[in-house]
């Protein structure tokens, strides 16, 4: 009876910090879309909003990564669950990271202001979307999947999206380069919105990571990912 006591205590507390995790998730998602419609509508009250509520987002990871840890000590986790808690604390962490970044791209709106942008945004948009869907992607693997087979396949998708994005990326870096060289006018803004593109290129590195660390969850080897032919 002490041993289901104890395990049903657990469970309850495992819940608890996921319920928190998908909580900073609707957070840092929020902070998403507002800080790209506050730099494509040059909305420099939004931008500063987004910077502002970096705090709620910084205070939510703090108290999961604390509430992971006390669990730990205090409960009697098998090996499962200790790969759990611990994961727990490095989406959090990823999380938190990729609020960073969102921060950092509205401080950047902050600072270009009310200058006309010197580009149509074509591939920024595209990163977006890509960027987006890669976090919602690897979020949803990370809260819901049982299975080891569907995070293989939510790795895949994963994976094939970094891709595009860092290429993307790439893309955005040489034009503007490019354009720069000939007219020094052009320099400091487009420095800026190459800023704007590694941050979302760095997104999706940090939503990489949590896809990776669900088939960690689900299988207990940090190589479970070498191991299975991802390209097949």
């Amino acid at each position: 009876m002490d041993e289901y006591r104890g395990r049903k205590s657990l469970d309850l507390e495992l819940l608890e910090v996921e319920t928190k995790i998908n909580v900073l998730y609707r957070l840092v998602k929020t902070s998403f879309n507002d800080c790209m419609e506050s730099f494509y509508e040059k909305d420099l009250a939004l931008s500063k909003k987004v910077i502002e509520e970096d705090e709620k987002i910084n205070v939510l990871s703090k108290e999961i990564e604390n509430l992971s840890i006390l669990v730990i000590r205090n409960q009697t986790p098998i090996a499962s669950d200790i790969r759990k808690l611990t994961s727990h604390i490095f989406v959090t962490q990823e999380l938190e990271r990729i609020g960073d970044y969102l921060r950092g791209i509205s401080r950047i709106n902050l600072k270009i202001g009310q200058e006309p942008f010197i580009t149509k945004f074509e591939k920024i948009p595209k990163m977006e979307k890509v960027a987006k869907s890669m976090l919602k992607t690897s979020m949803k693997s990370f809260l819901n999947e049982k299975e080891e087979k569907g995070a293989i396949e939510t790795a895949k998708k994963i994976f094939t999206q970094d891709d595009e994005i860092d290429n993307l990326n790439t893309q955005v870096q040489q034009d503007l380069i490019k354009r720069m060289s000939k007219d020094s006018k052009l320099v400091k803004q487009g420095t800026y919105i190459i800023w704007v593109a590694h941050n979302l290129e760095r997104i999706s590195d940090r939503s990489t990571n949590i896809a990776e660390r669900t088939l960690y969850v689900l299988t207990g080897d940090s190589s479970a990912l070498i191991n299975h032919d991802l390209d097949g």
